[in-house]
């Protein structure tokens, strides 16, 4: 009889302690609402892409698609890539969806680090940033970078982190640029 009673607070204590763990978990790959706010109102003075433009931002390439969506239209920070430095409240890149009447209309930020300056700066693992860890990409650049999307001014039924964005579309892009 006395076993039973320790058993259960075994179980009660094991229980308890999974839980913990997976509460631990989610909250470092769900970022919190408040981080998604901050970034929002960071970004919110960019909605006009020529604010992007005099802040220090340029396009780099044309509407980019692939079989899941879009990511839209990008433009770099040259200034901010170049800094092996992440910062949740200034990303590397802003995107930008090509519209109808020829005007783009903001929809997300990238965040993007050269894998080598990365390592350089001392650190052993991919990067994390709002609770996610970056993707490597080694075949759009001559350089191999982490990248993370976040679409933090567009739905995307992928996932707030997701590459493509099937709501995105590349339709009205004029490849003559903005």
């Amino acid at each position: 009889m006395t076993s039973r009673p320790r058993m259960t607070r075994t179980w009660i204590a094991a229980i308890a302690l999974v839980a913990a763990m997976v509460a631990t978990v989610h909250a470092q790959v769900e970022p919190t609402l408040e981080q998604l706010v901050a970034l929002r109102d960071v970004l919110a003075p960019f909605e006009q892409v020529d604010d992007a433009l005099a802040a220090g931002f340029e396009q780099f390439g044309n509407c980019m698609s692939g079989p899941q969506g879009a990511q839209g239209i990008h433009f770099t920070n040259g200034e901010r890539i170049g800094d092996p430095d992440l910062d949740a409240l200034r990303p590397e890149v802003l995107t930008y969806e090509p519209r109808p009447d020829g005007s783009l209309r903001l929809i997300g930020a990238e965040y993007l680090v050269f894998q080598q300056a990365w390592h350089d700066a001392g650190h052993a693992a991919a990067p994390v940033l709002l609770g996610r860890e970056f993707s490597l990409n080694t075949t759009l650049l001559d350089e191999p970078f982490y990248a993370l999307h976040v679409w933090v001014w567009q739905y995307n039924p992928l996932g707030i982190f997701a590459n493509w964005n099937p709501l995105i579309s590349c339709e009205h892009d004029v490849a003559a640029g903005h």
